[in-house]
């Protein structure tokens, strides 16, 4: 749990006796490709921090065609908020696109660092709320970037993603199809 304990120094410091508290309530688990960590209809009851492997967190749109929202990545938290913090079930799913390591904090150890620990509680806190700004931070980024630029940024930003998960969970992700990012791929291999 090394990685995770490096992930949260990141965000500040906290006692070694609260780190440990902290890290009391996580489990180290791993799951394999294509085994589904989220159904659709569950309730998130957990928070997860990726050490190695991807996940691809996806629901369906009106017209049946899967939408990316999320490519998982390591070194990074995540759960599907909305269901997490509402208690309600998700229409999303999430899959491993490799073997996947990862940490959960589940709801019950939540809520108990949260009761009983006034100074780990705030610590959870500063940490949602910088994630949370960051998540506004990149969409309005994308939001302002061709398709051609987010690819260059995920490149730059994320090598391994694109060298490892399949090219229409990029595309998707990215918000294009597989043939435009082919397209995209040939233009920036011929410059």
């Amino acid at each position: 749990m090394e990685m995770l304990r490096d992930y949260f120094r990141e965000f500040g410091e906290i006692s070694d006796a609260n780190m440990d508290f902290l890290l009391g309530h996580i489990v180290q688990r791993k799951i394999p490709k294509g085994e589904v960590l989220i159904q659709p209809h569950q309730r998130v009851n957990s928070i997860y921090f990726i050490e190695t492997g991807f996940l691809h967190y996806y629901s369906y749109n009106d017209f049946g065609e899967r939408i990316t929202l999320k490519v998982v990545s390591p070194n990074y938290c995540w759960t599907i908020l909305d269901s997490f913090v509402s208690e309600i079930p998700t229409p999303a799913q999430c899959v491993a696109l490799s073997e996947v390591r990862y940490c959960e904090l589940g709801r019950t150890g939540y809520s108990a660092i949260r009761a009983q620990n006034k100074e780990l509680s705030n610590f959870i806190q500063t940490i949602t709320e910088k994630l949370l700004s960051a998540k506004v931070i990149e969409a309005n980024k994308k939001s302002s970037m061709s398709i051609e630029q987010r690819y260059l940024d995920l490149l730059q930003t994320h090598p391994d993603m694109v060298r490892e998960v399949p090219v229409q969970i990029i595309a998707s992700f990215i918000g294009t199809s597989r043939e435009t990012l082919h397209r995209i791929r040939r233009k920036l291999a011929a410059a």
